[in-house]
């Protein structure tokens, strides 16, 4: 799907933001309007989930996890035919962000994961008694779709960045599944990101 200079830079100011913003701070702030058209349109397609506000008072806007995909895509390309100069800047700027995120073996998450407030310090105490209740032993593999069940209605814009973070320390273990054919919609829905993968199996001491 081919998308303007103000859908790419509505979508890339919400991967920077990392949470839920109102569509008037967007406007207001940096000049992005997310208008009807581009709204519509990139809920379609499972890039930006959109939220009216009580009253019928404006938008929220949410990048998804497929936004995410799509962010990640762009990091590599080139500026689009006809973007203008601040386009051009804007494609500047992603291509040295991969540039500046593969000499620091760093994810494109983790990079804007303090953008979301910390996590309470017992999240990651949480997180490991929900997967020792599911685990036989130290390090198997748990799906990813128990240990979010497990964890309830936690937030998962404070899940998934504490996740990333327990991984960068190497005190989890993720993978995904090979034989994608048996995922449910439950595994692809609980899937954890990470670079261009989904993660569906995670496992710790």
């Amino acid at each position: 799907m081919a998308y303007g200079i103000p859908e790419r830079a509505a979508m890339i100011a919400l991967m920077a933001l990392n949470r839920e913003t109102l569509n008037s701070d967007l406007k207001s702030r940096y000049k992005l309007d997310v208008r009807k058209s581009a709204r519509v349109k990139l809920n379609r397609d499972g890039l930006v989930q959109s939220r009216r506000l009580e009253g019928g008072k404006g938008y929220a806007h949410e990048l998804t996890d497929a936004g995410w995909a799509w962010v990640v895509a762009e990091l590599e390309k080139e500026a689009p035919k006809r973007a203008g100069s601040a386009g051009g800047a804007l494609y500047a700027l992603l291509n040295g962000l991969k540039v500046a995120l593969d000499a620091r073996g760093m994810l494109i998450q983790e990079l804007f994961a303090s953008a979301v407030p910390e996590p309470s310090g017992s999240l990651r105490d949480r997180i490991r008694e929900a997967y020792r209740n599911l685990a036989s032993r130290p390090w198997d593999w748990v799906e990813l779709r128990d240990l979010r069940a497990q964890l309830g209605d936690w937030p998962r814009g404070e899940v998934d960045p504490e996740l990333i973070r327990m991984f960068r320390a190497k005190e989890v273990n993720l993978t995904l599944h090979e034989d994608r054919g048996r995922l449910t919609q439950a595994d692809r829905d609980a899937a954890l990101r990470l670079g261009v993968d989904d993660m569906h199996l995670i496992s710790m001491e």
